[in-house]
């Protein structure tokens, strides 16, 4: 495989920092870009460039993507609270959604060739009382779920520009060594990991 230049948002936290060591050990150069509200550069292998940015502030993104110029981009970083999102959803969405927007919106500027999303099952089934096959509608009932589904639909609408490939990942109660806990829900991160 030819080396790449991945762009990995959320890439100090548990899974980011995982995709990039992998990364790493095929050969690609990586640098992430993170606000470090929960993820931390220990995380991070030695060279790997650290863009200490919150995916909200839409200018500080576009600038993070001028100065990488990635060719793929693998969207780690989120609000993933399911209590915080019930709580507070206005913050919710400016996170998962405009930041989504911010990230998709650099990535097609910057001419990106693939982007992965880090989606939720929590877009799935809401409620069941019964075993729910896969073709059964989205029908999240929490405002964590409602904006990683709005994200996938945005994430369908951008693959349509030019040359972007794209896959949207429906990680479910994903854990792994650097996971921070905090109560049931693990993380409360703000924007760095998914």
């Amino acid at each position: 495989m030819i080396p790449m230049r991945v762009l990995v948002t959320g890439g100090a936290g548990f899974i980011g920092s995982h995709i990039i060591d992998a990364l790493v050990a095929d050969g690609h150069e990586c640098a992430a870009l993170d606000d470090l509200s929960s993820g931390t550069p220990d995380n991070l292998p030695k060279g790997v460039r650290l863009f200490e940015v919150d995916i909200r502030d839409r200018q500080q993104v576009k600038q993070a993507f001028s100065e990488f110029r990635p060719d793929w981009v693998s969207h780690q970083a989120a609000q993933l609270s399911v209590s915080r999102s019930v709580a507070n959803p206005t913050f919710d969405a400016e996170v998962n959604v405009i930041g989504l927007l911010n990230v998709l919106q650099a990535a097609v500027q910057q001419k990106v060739q693939r982007f992965v999303f880090a989606s939720s099952g929590g877009v799935l089934y809401g409620d069941v009382t019964q075993p729910a096959p896969e073709e059964t509608p989205p029908n999240p009932i929490s405002p964590y779920g409602i904006t990683k589904l709005t994200g996938e639909h945005y994430h369908k609408f951008f693959v349509h520009e030019p040359a972007l490939q794209a896959r949207a990942l429906r990680y479910s109660r994903a854990s792994s060594p650097r996971q921070k806990r905090h109560g049931k829900e693990g993380s409360d991160a703000v924007c760095s990991e998914k």
